[in-house]
C-alpha cells in the first residue's frame, strides 16, 4: 500500500470514515484537504445548502484521528 486516504463529511459519524488504499500523487508524507467550496445541508434545513463551518471541520478531524488510531498499520506502531 503506497498511500492511505481517510475521507469523511462534516456531518458523518466516525463509523462513516472511508479508508482507501492505493497509489497517489503526493507532495508530502501526510496531506489533508478541506474543500472550503463544498456545500452541505443541515438535517434541520435539508433544502438550503451552506458552507462548511470551522466547528464541523474540527469535529470531522477528531473523527479522522480516531479512525486512524483504530486502524493503525503495523508499521506505524510505536
Amino acid at each position: 500500500m503506497a498511500t492511505v486516504r481517510y475521507s469523511i463529511n462534516p456531518e458523518d459519524p466516525i463509523e462513516s470514515v472511508v479508508v482507501a488504499a492505493g497509489a497517489a500523487v503526493v507532495t508530502k508524507k501526510i496531506e489533508l484537504t478541506i474543500d472550503q467550496a463544498a456545500l452541505i445541508t443541515d438535517s434541520s434545513n435539508p433544502t438550503t445548502p451552506r458552507a462548511i463551518k470551522l466547528t464541523e471541520v474540527l469535529i470531522a478531524l477528531d473523527n479522522l484521528r480516531a479512525a486512524i488510531v483504530r486502524n493503525v498499520p503495523a508499521n506505524l506502531n510505536d
